[in-house]
């Protein structure tokens, strides 16, 4: 069969292709994220399309062309100033879905999520919502699938999760009760691909795991997986952590927000049969399922560094800042004109030079701190570290041998500019 996979290149749509092509389809990937044109695979073509602006049915017409069914697995997790869950969630899909009718492509399988139903609160729910119900009143064999949880190697939300198992001290809201029905990637690609062919169509169906499970024995099950001695919780009360869901809003954290927690204490958790029996596939335990994916090297490096990761950005983010303000308002202008001097810098120009210099620092600073293009930033930061110790090492040596070592710190600050811009991408917590 020839199908048009929107979002091919998220953690689901990623897993979805493998699955469809090991069942002998033909697929055409539709994503914005442009380094995927270069993934080469046998019976694959990537074609550039982008639900955040795509919001006509003409602008799919293009990418329909010989195609006989459509699986929207596009989606995001937290909006930012210029991707908002309207655009992705509802108003793109619709497009697709008309064009789908108007084009003549009957068979459509899209990707909501449990919980996009009539007690729907967050704008992540509503906006899929919107976009499941528009779709249900259309003359197409269309399948609306709402998963739970879905975990397995290259989800961020899985990567959160073994993050926060992997701690001495795991924290859990409330008494860590909340319940949910985390499904396997795989079950849930092998669902989809079972769904292209079934004469049953028009349906509702709810993708989750065997049997519900709190999140605190889930952590515990993942802790183990870790090879992790047993868990030991921190129960942070719901008040304090409704306050941290709330800064967490504030800083725009893609999982630790009011929205999020207002998911998680809702519940997550539905009848798995319907799906099993249209598809056949019965989905397995998380305990099964973890052990289908033996542990590696990869997942104890992630769980170590993924709270280091924006502790290394805070902490580069606030030497530069610091450098600033001190050089601006703390440190005596006359030593830093003194300093400047000795470059052969003086008069006007050593005001431009400091002030310059320090507002540069500062700018460097806070854009790191905003996580605000880090690559350019940090190569940036890499140039001007290596331009001052270039100076300072040429004019004024003796800071190289000076007891608090001003100069020599700036070795390992290299290091770490490095390893953060290694680590930077457009997700990036």
């Amino acid at each position: 069969m020839r199908i048009l996979l929107v979002g091919a290149s998220g953690f689901i749509g990623k897993h979805l292709l493998i699955a469809l092509l090991r069942a002998g389809h033909t697929i055409r990937c539709c994503t914005r994220q442009s380094n995927q044109f270069t993934t080469r695979l046998p019976n694959v073509t990537w074609i550039y399309g982008d639900l955040v602006h795509d919001h006509r049915a003409e602008d799919w017409f293009p990418r329909l062309q010989n195609m006989e069914a459509v699986i929207n697995v596009a989606g995001i997790i937290r909006e930012t100033s210029s991707v908002r869950f309207d655009a992705v969630h509802r108003a793109g899909p619709c497009a697709l879905f008309t064009a789908c009718v108007q084009a003549g492509v009957q068979r459509v399988i899209q990707i909501s999520a449990l919980g996009a139903d009539t007690q729907a609160t967050t704008p992540f729910h509503r906006s899929k919502k919107s976009a499941d119900d528009f779709l249900a009143q259309l003359p197409l064999e269309w399948f609306i699938v709402y998963p739970s949880l879905v975990y397995g190697r290259g989800g961020h939300s899985f990567a959160l999760f073994l993050a926060l198992a992997a701690l001495p001290l795991v924290p859990l809201p409330g008494k860590g009760n909340q319940q949910f029905q985390p499904i396997a990637v795989d079950d849930l690609t092998n669902s989809m691909v079972s769904l292209l062919t079934t004469s049953i169509v028009q349906q509702r169906l709810a993708a989750v795991g065997p049997t519900p499970i709190s999140l605190k024995d889930f952590l515990a099950q993942l802790r183990s997986w870790l090879g992790k001695p047993p868990l030991r919780s921190w129960l942070i009360p719901l008040p304090f952590m409704l306050k941290i869901a709330r800064l967490g809003s504030w800083l725009h954290h893609p999982f630790l927000n009011l929205d999020t927690l207002s998911m998680l204490l809702r519940g997550n958790i539905a009848d798995p049969q319907p799906l099993a029996r249209i598809t056949g596939i019965q989905p397995k335990s998380l305990e099964r399922a973890l052990a289908e994916i033996p542990v590696t090297i990869a997942e104890h490096w992630q769980t170590k560094l993924y709270f280091l990761k924006p502790l290394l950005r805070l902490s580069i983010a606030l030497v530069w800042l610091l450098t600033g303000i001190v050089s601006a308002f703390v440190y005596p202008i006359e030593h830093s004109y003194q300093l400047l001097a000795t470059l052969g810098i003086s008069g006007w120009s050593a005001s431009v030079a400091l002030f310059g210099a320090a507002s540069l620092d500062f700018g460097l600073g806070l854009a790191t701190l905003l996580n605000y293009r880090l690559k350019q930033v940090g190569s940036l930061q890499l140039f001007l570290i290596l331009l001052y110790t270039l100076l300072i090492s040429w004019y004024l040596p003796e800071f190289w041998w000076h007891p608090y070592g001003p100069v020599s710190k700036n070795l390992p600050l290299v290091v770490a500019t490095l390893i953060m811009i290694s680590l930077a991408d457009e997700n990036s917590l």
